[in-house]
């Protein structure tokens, strides 16, 4: 672009008078803020300043704001874009907001040609049309940018929002949800585009005017009837996936333990698209969309190592907060494999998400919340060899105890269900695959919470496992007979009020499995067995 020439004195002084407004996005938690900009020349220079020093940001702009003007600068150098002659002030609103990331380089970039003079300003009453997202790059390239569809989320019917190249597929999800009628999306891979579409050199296409296909950011789940033999751990999983029950598996290594927890995803409902949308923003946040066009269509499953920090697990970390692996595993299966060798700092930080099914984390100037309702699913050898109360344990009764101790409690009693795998027999492992398949499984548990979902209507109850204590006897319906099986259950196993509980919501959940309307004494000896069990653990 061929530099401008100014004129000294009149055509210099009038830029003082001109106001500048542009919108922007910056991410703030899973939700997207617009973000007003407003720029103005502040006073004439004799002569040419180089951009960096030449303009100022306030508005609560971190430092990753403030470097974006070096990379801007870079980029004006290449298309020979003149250095101004005026101070320019930008103020960021809401100034109350803390803006981090590199978001709003693309619009910085643009209201700063504005209030130079170098690119005309728009009038006051298109200046609420575009809302310009993306990152800069010193070659003048604009950047793909984590949780865009958030950003998207927030525009307002008849904006056109300006977005890098490779994320139009990700925003088009907006189309989806109300609000957003008239919305285009434009796409951009360099900052000259943006500059000749502002001159009205060219014009940007509407990514929305073309059907878009989507590919699955997730893969299909094992099917369950690849699991040979197991068939308590099988009804545990139905279960848990039913009610929305956490679950513990104990056995021997290699047993199958981190495989059935594989399958449990694959046995949940179905996601309806609000879901899948809402699972799209936090992938997309966390930056885990390789490429555009993905979309979280099916239920996550997490696995975590033990050696995972809590920050990992909870998420948070310093300048812009990611979702953690309990934000990544929402809706989904979070799989804690090893219990006993998480720290016990790790573990207690899950208490209020398996409570709440959120997680909030506070920062200077701001608290963020994040979803968090899973599926707990645990996996622990009993023992430090993982044989214990097999002939092949070589384990001290104190190594075991200690073992097991590792276990926090308070995370310990919010395990509905504990089953023990034990070692296959040769037939088990040389039989064909049997037994029925995860789609089988999954219409069983679409049933059971279809019956939940009626139960809790007007409730903001999800599913039987989040009976809030004090009102599981509400929801609970008991025939005298159950009652009575119920009663003796309690007492002859001397539990905790909360072990109580525990066992009337998953008989409940086994009710529902059978489509009986009343909780009968099969389904508490089941639950009882579940909840209280009869694992070799010292800990139970």
């Amino acid at each position: 672009m061929a530099k401008r020439p100014f004129m000294r004195g009149v055509e210099l002084n009038s830029l003082l008078k001109r106001d500048h407004t542009l919108f922007g996005g910056v991410l703030f938690g899973l939700e997207g803020r617009t973000i007003e900009l407003q720029a103005r020349a502040v006073a004439v220079r004799s002569s040419p300043w180089p951009w960096k020093f030449a303009v100022s940001i306030t508005g609560m702009a971190t430092g990753s704001i403030r470097e974006a003007i070096d990379r801007i600068s870079g980029a004006f150098s290449k298309y020979e874009i003149p250095q101004p002659e005026v101070e320019i002030v930008i103020n960021l609103a809401p100034a109350d907001l803390p803006k981090e990331g590199t978001w709003l380089d693309l619009p910085l970039a643009i209201i700063m040609l504005q209030a130079a003079g170098i690119l005309p300003d728009l009038p006051e009453a298109t200046e609420d049309k575009f809302v310009l997202v993306g990152e800069m790059g010193l070659h003048g390239e604009v950047r793909r940018v984590p949780g865009v569809l958030a950003m998207a989320y927030s525009s307002k019917p008849g904006q056109t929002l300006i977005v890098p190249q490779g994320n139009e597929k990700e925003c088009a999800l907006i189309m989806a949800a109300p609000g957003h009628e008239d919305c285009k999306i434009a796409a951009v891979s360099t900052i000259m585009e943006v500059i000749e579409y502002f001159q009205g050199k060219q014009k940007l296409k509407n990514a929305l005017s073309q059907r878009i296909e989507f590919e699955h950011v997730l893969p299909e789940s094992l099917d369950l009837s690849r699991i040979r033999g197991h068939e308590k751990a099988k009804e545990a999983a139905l279960i848990a996936a039913a009610g929305g029950h956490n679950l513990l598996l104990v056995g021997p290594p290699g047993e199958g333990k981190s495989l059935l927890a594989s399958t449990i995803p694959g046995i949940l409902p179905r996601l309806n698209n609000e879901d899948a949308i809402e699972l799209t923003r936090i992938y997309s946040a966390a930056g885990a969309l390789e490429k555009d066009g993905q979309i979280v269509s099916r239920r996550p499953m997490r696995s975590i190592h033990h050696s995972a920090s809590k920050q990992a697990l909870i998420g948070g970390g310093s300048g812009v907060p990611r979702p953690g692996e309990i934000t990544m595993a929402h809706l989904g299966v979070l799989f804690l494999d090893e219990l006993a060798e998480f720290s016990g700092k790790t573990l207690d930080s899950l208490r209020q998400p398996i409570e709440d099914g959120r997680i909030t984390i506070s920062r200077v100037g701001a608290t963020i919340e994040y979803p968090s309702r899973f599926a707990l699913v645990a996996a622990m050898n009993p023992c430090p060899c993982g044989y214990f109360g097999d002939e092949k344990c070589m384990c001290k009764e104190s190594d075991v105890k200690k073992c097991q101790s590792k276990i926090s409690g308070p995370v310990l009693d919010r395990l509905d269900l504990k089953v023990e795998m034990t070692t296959l027999s040769i037939e088990q492992r040389f039989s064909e695959e049997s037994g029925p398949s995860s789609a089988e499984y999954r219409k069983r548990v679409e049933l059971a919470r279809k019956r939940q979902d009626k139960r809790f209507a007007g409730s903001k109850i999800p599913f039987n496992a989040a009976i809030p204590g004090g009102h599981v006897r509400d929801y609970c319906a008991f025939s005298e007979n159950g009652f009575s099986a119920y009663r003796s259950a309690i007492e002859k196993n001397r539990v905790s009020t909360r072990s109580m509980d525990r066992i009337a919501k998953v008989a409940r959940t086994i009710a529902d499995l059978y489509n009986s309307e009343a909780v009968e004494p099969p389904h508490v000896d089941r639950a009882t067995d579940y909840v209280v069990g009869n694992l070799k653990l010292a800990a139970f």
